[in-house]
């Protein structure tokens, strides 16, 4: 694994979700007509946790896969991105999770999932030696679409802030996973309550808060002080248009970049594993003080945030240059040397 002395100061990152095969479709234009599929390891959490290693942060990964070839394929992949897979479960029953994935055009992404080992995942698994020595905690919605792995979920969130962790929520929204929107947005708006930061894109923010409205007054309505519950800021992706950081006191815009991409799967994942990897160097001076992480990231400082940003912006605008989730993961020297050449 790389790392670099921009993200290798902080502490250790945990993402906790669903390991995933992507099998991705080829020569058609819907998945029914494809003429062919490729499995690549993905899954968002699982995605996040190989671009938080390649950031240069130190990287815990806990879910379950099943016992067969694509559960290998999966511990293969993380292990070889330098993520530790000491929680990575195989469930002696359930077959590893697939989702059929088509990109049908970038950013408008088809998915058919088939479930499996990954919703497996109870609170059980994740006991306190889990969480020693982690700065900041990542986990998404796709884990709360099912049971134990909901429970998990919101076990994770709890956890992360006793051991003074800042907990990240991406949304993730996958409607096909769901009975009805209304209990996806109710499920999500647990796991929000439950966060420090949340992690979503214009779509995603639309569900949790309507679509009505002013960005940055709708993501303000989902937020808390530092006591809680409810996050402190929310990260809010526009795809090429960058992305926005909003706290109660603040606004930092990021405009993004412009790149000529080819796939999109997994762009939002990278975003995630560079935010996961900055905020655990970011807020390293607070966690041995109780309630300091949120405090902390309510208040860093613009200047930090845009780099942040940018950052991350850079990142996952680089891994929509190349096809796959996991595989499409820049690490950070090549994240900042095509910053330097761009002048970003």
């Amino acid at each position: 694994m790389k790392t670099t002395t921009a993200e290798g100061e902080g502490g250790v990152v945990l993402c906790v979700g669903e390991a995933l095969v992507d099998l991705l479709g080829e020569g058609g234009d819907r998945i029914e007509s494809a003429a062919l599929f490729r499995p690549a390891p993905g899954g968002a959490p699982a995605n996040a946790a190989v671009a938080a290693a390649r950031a240069g942060a130190p990287v815990r990964f806990a879910g379950c896969v099943g016992r067969d070839a694509f559960g290998r394929l999966l511990r293969e992949a993380l292990a070889g991105a330098g993520v530790d897979c000491a929680w990575l479960l195989r469930h002696p029953e359930r077959a590893t999770t697939l989702a059929f994935v088509m990109p049908a055009g970038v950013g408008d992404l088809g998915f058919e999932f088939f479930r499996g080992a990954d919703a497996a995942l109870s609170p059980a698994d994740l006991p306190a030696a889990a969480f020693a020595g982690v700065a900041a905690v990542g986990c998404g919605g796709v884990a709360l679409s099912a049971e134990p792995s909901r429970a998990a979920t919101l076990a994770v969130l709890a956890a992360a802030r006793q051991h003074g962790a800042a907990a990240v929520f991406d949304v993730n929204w996958r409607p096909r996973l769901w009975p009805g929107e209304a209990e996806g947005a109710a499920r999500s708006r647990e796991a929000v309550a439950a966060c420090d930061v949340l992690k979503c894109n214009a779509g995603e923010l639309a569900l949790l808060a309507g679509p009505d409205g002013d960005l940055v007054a709708r993501a303000r309505g989902l937020l808390a002080g530092p006591d809680g519950p409810g996050p402190v800021a929310a990260a809010v992706t526009l795809g090429e248009e960058g992305a926005v950081w909003i706290t109660a006191g603040g606004v930092v815009r990021h405009p993004g970049f412009k790149v000529g991409a080819v796939d999109a799967v997994g762009a939002g994942d990278c975003f995630t594993g560079y935010l996961l990897a900055g905020l655990a160097r970011l807020t390293a001076g607070a966690r041995s003080r109780p309630g300091a992480v949120r405090a902390a990231l309510a208040e860093l400082a613009a200047d930090r945030i845009t780099e942040l940003l940018t950052r991350c912006n850079a990142a996952a605008a680089l891994s929509t240059t190349r096809p796959g989730g996991m595989g499409a993961m820049p690490d950070g020297a090549e994240v900042d040397a095509w910053r330097h050449r761009s002048g970003a």
